[in-house]
């Protein structure tokens, strides 16, 4: 009986699945800067019997060899390990982020031997070392940041990820990341 009105419910709603993969199909497939307003409104699945091809399928939009680009993820709170920034201060820059953030936190991030599993410590640890790493990828590997077509973050790893694309600057995502942390100081 459950599984006879399960079959009944997928295929009552198998239309208004296609509708949503027509309109997402649509949406992928228009040029770069149309106006939002300017999408065509998504066209009706026609009925079709179970397990029957599609009439036509949509066109797609061409395919883009990724092997010229790079994408930037930035961790979040867990990845943390002491000296974790040691090997970076090297790098141009890098010295004087990890100098700003002690003005700022009061402690110097590179000498913390213990405590980075508390939130307080670990997550300016972790945003501060994620940029000076971005700064040797610039060294070592520049195209790779010229290439790079995303960045995202996970957890803290987003405000890094926002400073990095430029969304904010050092002293904004300094802040609005330390933000948290001070509450708990």
């Amino acid at each position: 009986m459950l599984a006879s009105v399960a079959v009944r419910m997928a295929a009552s709603s198998r239309g208004k699945v296609r509708s949503l993969v027509s309109l997402s199909r649509t949406l992928s497939t228009n040029k770069p800067g149309s106006a939002a307003g300017d999408y065509p409104p998504p066209a009706e699945a026609p009925a079709s019997p179970p397990n029957s091809e599609p009439a036509s399928a949509p066109q797609r939009r061409p395919k883009k060899d990724p092997s010229g680009c790079s994408v930037l993820l930035f961790p979040g709170q867990g990845s943390q390990f002491v000296g974790m920034g040691r090997g970076l201060l090297k790098y141009p820059n890098v010295k004087e982020m990890f100098t700003v953030a002690q003005k700022i936190l009061g402690y110097d991030l590179c000498s913390r031997s213990t405590g980075l599993q508390k939130t307080v410590h670990c997550q300016p640890a972790v945003f501060v070392t994620s940029l000076a790493a971005v700064e040797r990828l610039n060294q070592e590997k520049p195209k790779a940041i010229e290439m790079c077509v995303a960045a995202a973050g996970f957890s803290v790893g987003e405000f890094a990820a926002l400073v990095f694309s430029g969304a904010m600057n050092f002293a904004e995502g300094r802040k609005t990341s330390f933000l948290g942390f001070f509450v708990h100081l």
